[in-house]
């Protein structure tokens, strides 16, 4: 006989300092180094040679990169899947989970796709989404903190 409890149990969805931290200090060098490559990449000339940091710019960014794909995975039950149970964040965690989609999907596009429209379009996407990533990891925790102070015991008598 299985005995199931009347009451939904509710797991936390702080993730971890150390795993925070850590994609803190991811995010925080894709942005630099692809700022840096950015910058130089634009600044040279159109029949010049690349700059030598480039490649480099890009090893890093690239490993990064696969690093923030493992990072994000391990978010997926603890936090992702038991917040959208709890019916908790929806909006900012979606547009996040669907950023972190894009612009893995734009970079992946940089990599493998061909033809100076659609590897155009690629770039853009990219660029926008990265730079955009910060401000919405932003918003996405200030309104989770936000929300978890409304739903945490004695909220009504903060208010």
């Amino acid at each position: 006989m299985i005995i199931r409890p009347s009451h939904k149990r509710h797991f936390s969805l702080r993730i971890g300092k150390a795993r925070q931290l850590t994609l803190y200090a991811l995010i925080a060098l894709l942005l630099i180094t692809g700022a840096i490559w950015l910058l130089v990449h634009m600044t040279r000339a159109e029949d010049a040679m690349p700059n030598a940091l480039e490649p480099w710019l890009m090893k890093v960014h690239g490993a990064a990169s696969m690093l923030i794909i493992f990072v994000s995975g391990t978010l997926l039950y603890g936090h992702m899947l038991n917040a959208w149970h709890q019916d908790r964040n929806r909006l900012a965690g979606g547009v996040i989970a669907i950023s972190f989609l894009l612009i893995g999907s734009t970079g992946y596009g940089l990599y493998y796709f061909d033809g100076d429209v659609l590897r155009r379009i690629t770039e853009w996407l990219h660029w926008i989404v990265g730079f955009g990533l910060p401000v919405l990891l932003w918003w996405h925790v200030v309104s989770g903190r936000k929300a978890r102070r409304a739903h945490s015991p004695g909220a009504q008598f903060l208010r």
